[in-house]
């Protein structure tokens, strides 16, 4: 039996691309988060602020992190012209739909979007290992992280953990 250093999952999710002329290319998407909650309600009513402030300013918090979101998404768009769908995610690295644009041995990097809102994106240079034929006949690619900042990786574990953990809890209400 094949022994595995994360879990893997099937989904699907978006994703950018960009060919690297070199393994030793420097990255070009350095990270970035939104805060998930920074101040949440609870926090704000022990402030002692009137209850329709409170309602306001997180009605704010939540529109802006939508506008960010969406700015960022652009920039993101301009700096990796190849699109993909995700098909398995891993902490080492994914399978995903084969544009066209990819040839084994490629180096490439990647930007994962985890969720869209709010924005959660991680991004790894990998290895373009092998192509296949997936399930639906479509073409594939199977990509290997060779680098990745662990920030991003630990988000790529937890969203795994995450979607593993919630499909357990489907399997197990439709038993009942």
């Amino acid at each position: 039996m094949e022994q595995r250093a994360y879990s893997r999952i099937r989904l699907f999710m978006k994703g950018r691309v960009r060919l690297l002329a070199t393994e030793s290319e420097s990255p070009r998407f350095t990270g970035f988060s939104l805060p998930e909650a920074p101040v949440d309600g609870k926090t704000l009513a022990n402030a002692h602020i009137p209850e329709a402030l409170v309602s306001f300013l997180l009605d704010m918090d939540a529109k802006l992190n939508a506008v960010l979101a969406h700015l960022k998404q652009d920039r993101l768009q301009d700096d990796f012209p190849l699109w993909t769908e995700i098909y398995e995610l891993s902490g080492a690295g994914i399978r995903c739909l084969d544009t066209g644009d990819l040839n084994v041995g490629d180096h490439v990097e990647i930007i994962l979007f985890l969720s869209e809102f709010p924005l959660r994106v991680a991004g790894a240079m990998g290895r373009v290992l092998r192509k296949e034929q997936g399930n639906d006949g479509r073409p594939q690619c199977a990509i290997e992280f060779y680098r990745i900042h662990e920030d991003d990786l630990e988000k790529v574990v937890q969203h795994v953990f995450v979607e593993e953990r919630r499909r357990i809890r489907t399997m197990r209400l439709e038993e009942n």
